[in-house]
């Protein structure tokens, strides 16, 4: 009895391939086990769920450490944006600037 295995690179054991999430319908065996993708899925919606309850947040632009209040809400990735109002705003400014000149010429 011949049973195909392969190695997690997460957890580093060796386990056979019907342990990996993939491989219906011609689709390729993705290459972390079930254990270590749903490990990492929880570790992910902890991180968010932190992130959540924060009351401040860093702009990426300015790098000042801000309330959430100066941060536009993104419904569809319910999230924060992670430039600041002010930021964000004189980005858009310019950023209409450089279409309308792009349009013009």
């Amino acid at each position: 009895m011949n049973i195909k295995t392969r190695t997690c690179p997460s957890c580093r054991r060796r386990k056979p391939v019907a342990e990996f999430p993939g491989g219906a319908g011609g689709l390729p065996v993705h290459p972390l086990c079930r254990p270590c993708v749903e490990a990492g899925v929880r570790r992910r919606l902890a991180s968010r769920a932190r992130t959540r309850r924060q009351s401040k947040k860093a702009c990426a632009q300015c790098a000042q450490l801000l309330p959430l209040a100066m941060f536009h809400w993104i419904p569809a990735s319910r999230s924060h944006h992670s430039y600041c109002r002010p930021c964000h705003s004189a980005y858009m400014a310019a950023r209409y600037r450089r279409v309308k000149a792009d349009k013009a010429s």
